[in-house]
């Protein structure tokens, strides 16, 4: 994965961030005024919210596009992303977040931030195009690791496996075609950006692991299935 998103970031990571916009479009005004929309919609179909003293671990954060709405709204934010140059272009176009870490991840885990050192956790767009879904229920354990009593992650996974099939051969060569004429993406067909998805009972057993429960699950057999946990919070006896 760490190979494939590096070479998205030199290509155009704009479009692979928000696959909405037109490819190598200059006009980035609505690419990062969407963030914020984008953040509202993906919270508020959870009923989720962030408070003004909320440490947040962001998973995937790209050029960071969500972690400046993150960073207004919160006290601090860990932004890891597996892609080393996605990171130097996120330091690049936020000078100016000086609460946030930008961590370089392991593609597995959310190794190198502390057991419950964090009151909220959000992922946008990004578990969908994990591969392995043994990967992603990995990171939803590791969610539950990284979350104090009480806190709670809001993310998007897949749970529609259809949707993850490689493209026919007809298609395939097309779309080869249209990247070595630079008129369309490249990576189209890998398995870093065709991902894979989930069963919603593998992810409450996982979130269970993690001493997490799920709180709300919006959209399931969907693309987009929007999911909440909330951290466990036993008193102590």
């Amino acid at each position: 994965m760490k190979d494939f998103w590096d070479e998205r970031a030199g290509e155009d990571p704009f479009f692979f961030i928000d696959n909405r916009r037109m490819y190598r479009e200059g006009d980035l005004d609505d690419f990062w005024t969407g963030g914020e929309e984008s953040l509202d919609v993906a919270l508020g179909r959870v009923g989720a919210a962030i408070s003004h003293d909320d440490e947040i671990v962001e998973i995937g954060c790209g050029v960071g596009r969500i972690t400046r709405v993150l960073a207004a709204r919160g006290t601090s934010v860990r932004a890891v992303d597996v892609s080393e140059r996605m990171l130097a272009r996120a330091r690049e176009l936020n000078p100016q977040l000086d609460n946030v870490d930008w961590i370089l991840g392991d593609g597995t885990s959310l190794a190198g931030i502390d057991d419950c050192s964090a009151d909220a956790c959000t992922s946008h767009v990004v578990f969908q195009h994990i591969p392995d879904p043994e990967i992603t229920l990995g990171y939803i354990r590791e969610i539950g690791r990284v979350l104090r009593p009480g806190g709670w992650a809001a993310f998007e996974v897949s749970a529609a496996p259809d949707i993850h099939r490689p493209p026919s051969p007809a298609r395939r060569a097309g779309v080869i075609a249209r990247a070595l004429l630079r008129r369309g993406p490249k990576g189209q067909a890998h398995p870093a950006w065709l991902g894979s998805s989930v069963e919603i009972a593998d992810l409450r057993d996982a979130a269970g692991d993690g001493g997490t429960e799920v709180e709300n699950i919006v959209g399931q057999d969907t693309q987009f299935c929007s999911v909440l946990l909330r951290k466990v919070d036993h008193p102590t006896p």
